[in-house]
C-alpha cells in the first residue's frame, strides 16, 4: 500500500535530507533539504491530481519528489542515481511493492538527465516540482555582493508559481523577479537547460510550458 505519511515521517530519510542540506550549506549552495523536498512532493502530487491523473500516480510523484535529492548526502555528482539506490533500500524495508518502487527510483534516477525526454508522467512530474523551485529563500547567503550568478537569480525571485490548466493543456511557470537584482537575461543564462526540461516534461504529460517573468510571456 502506498503510504506518502510513512516515507516523510521516517527518521532515515529525515537525516539523509539534512545531511544532503548541510553538505550543500557547507560549500555555500542552496537549501536542498526539507522545505524543497516538502515544496516539490506538494508540487508534483498537484500536478498529476490537476490533470486528472489517478490518486496512485499522485502518490508516487510526491513519494519521487520529496526523496530525489537523498543522494546529495553522499556527493552532488551523481546524486540521482545513488538516490535511487538508497531509496530502494528505503522502499524495500518498508515492504513497498515492486510496482511502486520502480516508477519511483526510475523517477528519481533521472531526473537530472536533460538530454532525454522523461521516462513517465511520474517522472515528468518530478523534473516540473523540483526544476521550478525557484525563490530568495533558497538562498543562504543575502549580502547581494557574495552571491555567484545562479544564487542571483534565485534571490531576485520573490515568488514563483505553477499553473496547470488541464482544459488549456499547458503548464505555466509564473515569476516575480526584482530586475533591480538580475536582469531577466540573467535568468535565462543559468536556467534555459532546466526550462528546456521544463519543455520536455510538459510534452510528456501532453502539455505545452509556458513561462512567464514579471507577467511578460517569454515562452
Amino acid at each position: 500500500m502506498l503510504n506518502f505519511d510513512l516515507i516523510e515521517k521516517d527518521d532515515e530519510v529525515s537525516a539523509y535530507l539534512n545531511t544532503a542540506d548541510k553538505n550543500f550549506a557547507a560549500i555555500g549552495y542552496k537549501e536542498h533539504g526539507l522545505r524543497h523536498a516538502k515544496l516539490s512532493a506538494n508540487i508534483a502530487g498537484n500536478v498529476l491530481k490537476y490533470l486528472g491523473y489517478g490518486e496512485q500516480d499522485q502518490l508516487l510523484a510526491k513519494i519521487a519528489a520529496y526523496t530525489h535529492d537523498i543522494g546529495n548526502a553522499v556527493s552532488a555528482n551523481d546524486h540521482a542515481q545513488t538516490g535511487a539506490m538508497i531509496v530502494l533500500d528505503i522502499l524495500q524495508r518498508m515492504q513497498f511493492q515492486y510496482e511502486y518502487i520502480f516508477p519511483i527510483i526510475t523517477a528519481i534516477g533521472t531526473h537530472e538527465d536533460k538530454s532525454t525526454n522523461p521516462v513517465s508522467a511520474v517522472a515528468a512530474a518530478l523534473i516540473l516540482a523540483d526544476k521550478t523551485d525557484v525563490h530568495r529563500t533558497r538562498v543562504r547567503v543575502s549580502e547581494q555582493s557574495l552571491l555567484d550568478m545562479h544564487s542571483r537569480v534565485n534571490y531576485a525571485c520573490h515568488n514563483a508559481f505553477l499553473r496547470v490548466e488541464k482544459d488549456k493543456k499547458t503548464i505555466a511557470l509564473e515569476l516575480t523577479i526584482d530586475t533591480n537584482i538580475c536582469p531577466v537575461m540573467d535568468y535565462f543564462e543559468i536556467f534555459l537547460p532546466r526550462t528546456n526540461f521544463c519543455i520536455k516534461a510538459s510534452a510528456t504529460l501532453n502539455c505545452a510550458f509556458e513561462l512567464y517573468i514579471n507577467k511578460d510571456k517569454f515562452y
